[in-house]
Protein backbone atom coordinates (compact mmCIF):
# COMPACT_ATOMS: atom_id res chain seq x y z
CA UNK A 1 0.00 0.00 0.00
CA UNK A 2 1.38 3.42 -1.49
CA UNK A 3 1.65 5.67 2.14
CA UNK A 4 1.07 8.40 -1.09
CA UNK A 5 -2.04 7.34 -1.75
CA UNK A 6 -3.12 7.57 2.25
CA UNK A 7 -4.09 9.88 4.28
CA UNK A 8 -2.66 9.21 7.68
CA UNK A 9 -4.96 10.17 10.51
CA UNK A 10 -4.95 10.02 14.03
CA UNK A 11 -8.00 9.05 16.25
CA UNK A 12 -7.40 9.06 20.05
CA UNK A 13 -9.45 6.02 21.90
CA UNK A 14 -12.22 7.80 22.38
CA UNK A 15 -13.16 8.05 19.02
CA UNK A 16 -11.78 4.51 17.40
CA UNK A 17 -13.13 2.55 19.77
CA UNK A 18 -16.79 3.60 18.90
CA UNK A 19 -15.98 -0.03 16.97
CA UNK A 20 -14.36 -1.52 19.58
CA UNK A 21 -14.54 -0.68 23.04
CA UNK A 22 -17.19 -1.73 25.94
CA UNK A 23 -19.20 -0.07 26.98
CA UNK A 24 -17.28 1.79 29.81
CA UNK A 25 -16.22 5.03 28.75
CA UNK A 26 -12.08 5.25 28.95
CA UNK A 27 -9.82 8.35 30.58
CA UNK A 28 -6.75 8.39 31.07
CA UNK A 29 -3.88 10.60 33.05
CA UNK A 30 -1.99 12.63 31.00
CA UNK A 31 1.29 13.63 33.30
CA UNK A 32 2.84 16.96 32.36
CA UNK A 33 6.06 17.38 34.21
CA UNK A 34 6.23 21.45 34.40
CA UNK A 35 9.74 21.70 35.80
CA UNK A 36 12.52 19.60 37.01
CA UNK A 37 11.12 19.73 41.03
CA UNK A 38 7.47 19.47 39.69
CA UNK A 39 5.25 16.82 38.04
CA UNK A 40 1.81 17.57 37.68
CA UNK A 41 -1.23 15.25 37.01
CA UNK A 42 -4.30 16.32 34.85
CA UNK A 43 -6.81 13.82 35.34
CA UNK A 44 -9.28 14.41 32.17
CA UNK A 45 -10.41 12.80 29.06
CA UNK A 46 -7.33 11.88 26.50
CA UNK A 47 -9.45 13.06 23.32
CA UNK A 48 -9.83 16.61 24.72
CA UNK A 49 -6.24 17.07 26.15
CA UNK A 50 -5.07 16.07 22.15
CA UNK A 51 -7.13 18.23 20.96
CA UNK A 52 -5.84 21.12 23.05
CA UNK A 53 -2.06 20.39 22.17
CA UNK A 54 -2.90 20.46 18.42
CA UNK A 55 -4.85 23.49 18.68
CA UNK A 56 -2.08 25.31 20.72
CA UNK A 57 0.82 23.77 21.33
CA UNK A 58 1.90 23.40 24.58
CA UNK A 59 2.11 26.60 27.09
CA UNK A 60 5.42 27.80 27.83
CA UNK A 61 6.00 30.76 31.31
CA UNK A 62 5.87 33.62 28.52
CA UNK A 63 2.17 32.42 27.88
CA UNK A 64 0.93 33.30 31.86
CA UNK A 65 0.24 36.86 30.97
CA UNK A 66 -1.35 36.75 27.38
CA UNK A 67 -5.32 35.88 27.47
CA UNK A 68 -6.32 32.64 26.66
CA UNK A 69 -7.74 32.38 23.32
CA UNK A 70 -11.22 32.31 22.68
CA UNK A 71 -12.63 28.85 22.38
CA UNK A 72 -13.80 27.61 19.18
CA UNK A 73 -17.41 27.36 18.32
CA UNK A 74 -18.41 23.60 18.29
CA UNK A 75 -19.08 22.63 14.66
CA UNK A 76 -22.26 21.06 13.90
CA UNK A 77 -22.10 17.24 12.81
CA UNK A 78 -22.65 16.69 9.18
CA UNK A 79 -23.23 14.11 6.67
CA UNK A 80 -24.16 11.18 9.09
CA UNK A 81 -26.51 8.49 7.64
CA UNK A 82 -29.00 8.02 10.68
CA UNK A 83 -29.41 4.09 9.41
CA UNK A 84 -25.83 3.86 10.14
CA UNK A 85 -26.64 5.61 13.19
CA UNK A 86 -28.88 3.34 13.89
CA UNK A 87 -27.31 0.08 12.73
CA UNK A 88 -24.07 1.26 15.30
CA UNK A 89 -26.88 2.05 17.99
CA UNK A 90 -28.29 -1.57 17.70
CA UNK A 91 -25.17 -3.43 18.31
CA UNK A 92 -23.77 -0.90 20.95
CA UNK A 93 -25.57 2.54 22.49
CA UNK A 94 -22.32 4.14 23.07
CA UNK A 95 -21.50 3.73 19.74
CA UNK A 96 -24.31 5.63 18.60
CA UNK A 97 -23.62 8.06 21.17
CA UNK A 98 -20.36 8.29 19.89
CA UNK A 99 -21.49 9.24 16.16
CA UNK A 100 -23.65 12.01 17.70
CA UNK A 101 -21.39 13.52 19.93
CA UNK A 102 -18.59 14.69 17.66
CA UNK A 103 -15.88 12.39 17.01
CA UNK A 104 -12.43 13.93 16.61
CA UNK A 105 -9.23 13.11 14.56
CA UNK A 106 -6.57 15.20 12.92
CA UNK A 107 -3.54 14.65 10.07
CA UNK A 108 -0.38 13.57 10.93
CA UNK A 109 2.35 13.38 8.94
CA UNK A 110 3.74 9.47 9.66
CA UNK A 111 1.53 6.81 10.94
CA UNK A 112 0.95 6.11 14.46
CA UNK A 113 -0.06 2.88 16.00
CA UNK A 114 -3.98 3.12 16.61
CA UNK A 115 -4.32 5.63 14.06
CA UNK A 116 -6.04 5.30 10.74
CA UNK A 117 -4.99 4.91 6.99
CA UNK A 118 -7.30 6.10 4.86
CA UNK A 119 -7.24 5.44 0.83
CA UNK A 120 -7.67 8.49 -0.86
CA UNK A 121 -9.65 8.95 -3.84
CA UNK A 122 -7.74 8.02 -7.31
CA UNK A 123 -8.61 12.09 -8.37
CA UNK A 124 -7.21 13.30 -5.34
CA UNK A 125 -3.95 11.23 -5.79
CA UNK A 126 -3.87 12.84 -9.55
CA UNK A 127 -4.20 16.02 -8.04
CA UNK A 128 -1.70 15.60 -5.32
CA UNK A 129 1.05 14.21 -7.73
CA UNK A 130 1.65 16.94 -9.60
CA UNK A 131 5.30 16.21 -10.31
CA UNK A 132 4.02 12.97 -11.91
CA UNK A 133 3.36 12.03 -15.38
CA UNK A 134 -0.47 11.84 -14.95
CA UNK A 135 0.11 14.76 -12.67
CA UNK A 136 1.20 16.92 -15.72
CA UNK A 137 -1.22 16.05 -17.80
CA UNK A 138 -3.85 16.27 -15.30
CA UNK A 139 -2.83 20.18 -15.30
CA UNK A 140 -2.58 20.28 -18.94
CA UNK A 141 -6.12 19.13 -19.49
CA UNK A 142 -7.24 21.85 -16.50
CA UNK A 143 -5.37 24.57 -18.45
CA UNK A 144 -7.25 23.37 -21.95
CA UNK A 145 -10.39 23.68 -20.20
CA UNK A 146 -10.25 26.91 -18.98
CA UNK A 147 -9.25 28.37 -22.42
CA UNK A 148 -12.37 26.44 -24.38
CA UNK A 149 -14.30 27.98 -21.58
CA UNK A 150 -13.16 31.21 -22.42
CA UNK A 151 -13.25 30.86 -26.23
CA UNK A 152 -17.19 29.36 -25.72
CA UNK A 153 -17.79 32.46 -24.09
CA UNK A 154 -16.21 34.69 -26.68
CA UNK A 155 -18.38 32.81 -29.52
CA UNK A 156 -21.43 33.61 -27.09
CA UNK A 157 -21.02 36.89 -26.82
CA UNK A 158 -19.96 37.33 -30.52
CA UNK A 159 -16.71 38.88 -30.26
CA UNK A 160 -14.17 37.99 -32.48
CA UNK A 161 -10.83 35.65 -31.25
CA UNK A 162 -8.48 38.68 -31.11
CA UNK A 163 -11.09 40.93 -28.50
CA UNK A 164 -11.66 38.11 -26.64
CA UNK A 165 -10.97 38.33 -22.71
CA UNK A 166 -8.12 36.46 -21.77
CA UNK A 167 -8.77 32.91 -19.60
CA UNK A 168 -8.69 32.52 -15.73
CA UNK A 169 -5.61 31.37 -14.40
CA UNK A 170 -6.21 27.33 -14.10
CA UNK A 171 -6.70 26.32 -10.47
CA UNK A 172 -3.90 24.72 -8.78
CA UNK A 173 -5.83 23.69 -5.33
CA UNK A 174 -6.61 20.31 -4.50
CA UNK A 175 -10.37 20.59 -4.17
CA UNK A 176 -10.54 22.44 -7.78
CA UNK A 177 -8.17 20.12 -9.38
CA UNK A 178 -10.39 17.26 -8.17
CA UNK A 179 -13.53 18.03 -9.70
CA UNK A 180 -11.32 18.21 -12.86
CA UNK A 181 -10.01 14.90 -12.20
CA UNK A 182 -12.81 13.33 -11.84
CA UNK A 183 -13.79 14.42 -16.23
CA UNK A 184 -10.23 14.23 -16.60
CA UNK A 185 -9.91 10.05 -15.59
CA UNK A 186 -13.08 9.51 -17.51
CA UNK A 187 -11.84 10.89 -20.54
CA UNK A 188 -8.16 9.04 -20.33
CA UNK A 189 -10.46 5.78 -19.67
CA UNK A 190 -12.67 6.17 -22.27
CA UNK A 191 -9.77 7.04 -25.02
CA UNK A 192 -8.09 3.51 -23.65
CA UNK A 193 -11.18 1.37 -24.28
CA UNK A 194 -11.29 2.38 -27.67
CA UNK A 195 -7.99 0.44 -28.13
CA UNK A 196 -10.15 -2.60 -26.95
CA UNK A 197 -12.32 -5.03 -28.39
CA UNK A 198 -15.18 -7.08 -27.30
CA UNK A 199 -15.16 -10.48 -27.29
CA UNK A 200 -17.88 -13.07 -27.56
CA UNK A 201 -18.55 -13.02 -23.72
CA UNK A 202 -19.92 -9.35 -24.05
CA UNK A 203 -16.79 -8.16 -22.18
CA UNK A 204 -14.29 -5.44 -22.65
CA UNK A 205 -10.59 -7.15 -23.97
CA UNK A 206 -7.69 -4.65 -23.96
CA UNK A 207 -4.00 -5.80 -25.02
CA UNK A 208 -1.37 -4.71 -22.70
CA UNK A 209 0.91 -4.84 -25.52
CA UNK A 210 -1.19 -1.87 -27.23
CA UNK A 211 -0.85 0.24 -24.80
CA UNK A 212 2.26 2.62 -24.12
CA UNK A 213 3.82 2.79 -20.54
CA UNK A 214 1.90 5.85 -19.23
CA UNK A 215 -1.66 4.20 -20.04
CA UNK A 216 -0.69 0.72 -18.54
CA UNK A 217 0.72 2.96 -15.16
CA UNK A 218 -3.07 4.53 -15.13
CA UNK A 219 -4.87 1.08 -15.74
CA UNK A 220 -2.48 -0.10 -12.73
CA UNK A 221 -3.38 2.65 -10.51
CA UNK A 222 -7.41 2.34 -11.15
CA UNK A 223 -7.54 -1.60 -10.70
CA UNK A 224 -5.82 -0.76 -7.56
CA UNK A 225 -8.48 2.03 -6.82
CA UNK A 226 -11.50 -0.15 -7.45
CA UNK A 227 -9.97 -2.60 -5.30
CA UNK A 228 -9.11 -0.51 -2.37
CA UNK A 229 -12.11 1.79 -2.47
CA UNK A 230 -12.42 3.79 0.66
CA UNK A 231 -10.23 1.63 2.79
CA UNK A 232 -9.70 2.58 6.50
CA UNK A 233 -6.88 0.89 8.09
CA UNK A 234 -6.07 0.54 11.25
CA UNK A 235 -2.16 0.73 12.12
CA UNK A 236 -1.86 -1.94 14.67
CA UNK A 237 1.95 -1.71 15.06
CA UNK A 238 4.57 0.45 13.83
CA UNK A 239 8.19 -0.42 14.72
CA UNK A 240 11.69 -1.14 13.79
CA UNK A 241 10.70 -4.02 12.43
CA UNK A 242 7.87 -2.90 10.05
CA UNK A 243 3.91 -2.15 10.36
CA UNK A 244 0.95 -4.14 9.93
CA UNK A 245 -2.33 -3.38 9.49
CA UNK A 246 -5.97 -4.15 8.98
CA UNK A 247 -9.14 -2.97 7.04
CA UNK A 248 -11.61 -1.95 9.35
CA UNK A 249 -14.58 -1.41 6.82
CA UNK A 250 -14.68 -4.67 4.63
CA UNK A 251 -17.27 -7.40 7.02
CA UNK A 252 -17.06 -10.70 5.91
CA UNK A 253 -19.63 -12.44 8.57
CA UNK A 254 -21.54 -11.31 11.22
CA UNK A 255 -23.30 -14.98 11.89
CA UNK A 256 -20.86 -17.89 12.95
CA UNK A 257 -20.76 -21.33 11.22
CA UNK A 258 -18.77 -24.42 12.22
CA UNK A 259 -16.18 -24.00 8.84
CA UNK A 260 -15.64 -19.97 9.72
CA UNK A 261 -14.35 -21.00 13.38
CA UNK A 262 -12.20 -23.90 11.89
CA UNK A 263 -10.75 -21.50 9.56
CA UNK A 264 -10.33 -19.14 12.26
CA UNK A 265 -9.21 -21.22 14.81
CA UNK A 266 -6.40 -22.04 12.66
CA UNK A 267 -5.46 -18.76 10.92
CA UNK A 268 -5.39 -17.03 14.72
CA UNK A 269 -1.87 -15.87 15.42
CA UNK A 270 -0.12 -16.86 18.68
CA UNK A 271 -0.96 -14.14 21.57
CA UNK A 272 1.21 -16.13 24.44
CA UNK A 273 -2.15 -17.02 26.21
CA UNK A 274 -3.97 -20.32 25.91
CA UNK A 275 -4.99 -21.81 22.50
CA UNK A 276 -8.62 -21.39 21.68
CA UNK A 277 -10.04 -24.50 20.38
CA UNK A 278 -12.65 -24.99 17.57
CA UNK A 279 -15.54 -26.04 20.06
CA UNK A 280 -14.58 -22.84 22.31
CA UNK A 281 -14.68 -20.80 19.75
CA UNK A 282 -17.56 -21.97 18.10
CA UNK A 283 -19.47 -22.44 21.36
CA UNK A 284 -19.12 -18.48 21.92
CA UNK A 285 -19.01 -17.18 18.35
CA UNK A 286 -21.24 -19.45 16.30
CA UNK A 287 -24.51 -17.75 16.20
CA UNK A 288 -23.00 -13.52 16.53
CA UNK A 289 -19.33 -12.96 14.91
CA UNK A 290 -18.18 -9.90 13.90
CA UNK A 291 -15.01 -10.86 11.01
CA UNK A 292 -13.68 -8.44 8.29
CA UNK A 293 -11.39 -9.17 5.82
CA UNK A 294 -8.28 -7.47 7.13
CA UNK A 295 -6.48 -6.98 3.85
CA UNK A 296 -8.42 -8.45 0.69
CA UNK A 297 -6.34 -11.81 -0.59
CA UNK A 298 -5.78 -9.59 -4.25
CA UNK A 299 -3.96 -6.48 -2.53
CA UNK A 300 -0.54 -6.06 -2.20
CA UNK A 301 1.65 -6.48 0.82
CA UNK A 302 1.02 -8.77 3.43
CA UNK A 303 -0.82 -11.78 4.55
CA UNK A 304 -4.79 -13.13 3.76
CA UNK A 305 -4.18 -16.12 5.72
CA UNK A 306 -3.30 -14.67 9.16
CA UNK A 307 -5.96 -13.89 11.46
CA UNK A 308 -6.24 -12.01 14.47
CA UNK A 309 -8.55 -10.26 17.01
CA UNK A 310 -9.06 -7.07 18.11
CA UNK A 311 -11.60 -5.28 20.90
CA UNK A 312 -11.14 -2.68 23.84
CA UNK A 313 -11.66 -4.89 26.69
CA UNK A 314 -8.34 -4.25 29.07
CA UNK A 315 -8.48 -7.53 31.13
CA UNK A 316 -8.53 -10.27 28.57
CA UNK A 317 -5.36 -12.78 28.83
CA UNK A 318 -3.32 -12.94 26.64
CA UNK A 319 -4.54 -9.78 25.12
CA UNK A 320 -1.64 -6.90 24.94
CA UNK A 321 -2.99 -3.30 24.69
CA UNK A 322 -1.55 -1.63 20.74
CA UNK A 323 0.18 1.22 22.47
CA UNK A 324 0.42 2.44 26.26
CA UNK A 325 -2.78 4.43 27.13
CA UNK A 326 -4.35 3.47 24.24
CA UNK A 327 -7.59 1.55 25.31
CA UNK A 328 -7.33 -0.84 22.19
CA UNK A 329 -6.04 -4.55 22.75
CA UNK A 330 -4.99 -6.99 20.46
CA UNK A 331 -4.83 -11.44 21.03
CA UNK A 332 -6.66 -13.23 23.87
CA UNK A 333 -8.93 -15.51 21.49
CA UNK A 334 -8.87 -18.10 23.78
CA UNK A 335 -10.09 -15.74 27.45
CA UNK A 336 -12.49 -13.89 24.66
CA UNK A 337 -14.35 -16.57 24.12
CA UNK A 338 -14.40 -18.03 28.09
CA UNK A 339 -15.86 -14.41 28.52
CA UNK A 340 -18.69 -14.57 25.92
CA UNK A 341 -19.35 -18.00 27.29
CA UNK A 342 -19.59 -16.95 30.98
CA UNK A 343 -21.80 -13.75 29.85
CA UNK A 344 -19.39 -11.43 31.43
CA UNK A 345 -18.52 -10.22 27.25
CA UNK A 346 -20.80 -10.23 24.19
CA UNK A 347 -19.99 -11.11 20.85
CA UNK A 348 -19.98 -7.97 19.12
CA UNK A 349 -17.22 -6.63 22.13
CA UNK A 350 -14.22 -8.59 19.89
CA UNK A 351 -13.11 -8.02 15.96
CA UNK A 352 -11.85 -10.29 13.96
CA UNK A 353 -9.51 -9.62 11.38
CA UNK A 354 -8.65 -12.50 8.45
CA UNK A 355 -5.75 -10.48 6.60
CA UNK A 356 -3.32 -8.02 7.16
CA UNK A 357 -1.31 -5.75 5.50
CA UNK A 358 2.23 -5.81 5.97
CA UNK A 359 5.11 -3.43 5.06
Amino acid sequence: MARRSLLTCCLTALSIDALLAPPARLRHRVRCRASDDEAPEVEEDWRAFRARLVAGGIPTTTDADEPAPAAAPAEERQGLDEDNVKLATSQSKRQGDMLREGTWAHEVGAPEVGGLLLRLPLETQLAVAKDSHWGQELRRFAKQEVTRAAMDDARRRGLPASEAPPPEAVPETEAALYRTAGRFLRAQLQRIAQKGQVDGSGRLAIDPRSLGDADRQLLDMHQRYLGSWQEVVLVIKDDADGAVGVVLNRPAATEGAPHLSRALVEALESDGGAKVTTDQFDGAFGKTIAAYVGKPAAREGGSANKAMVVHGLEDVEGARELAPNLGIYRGGAAAAAERVQAGTAEPLDFRFFIGRYEW
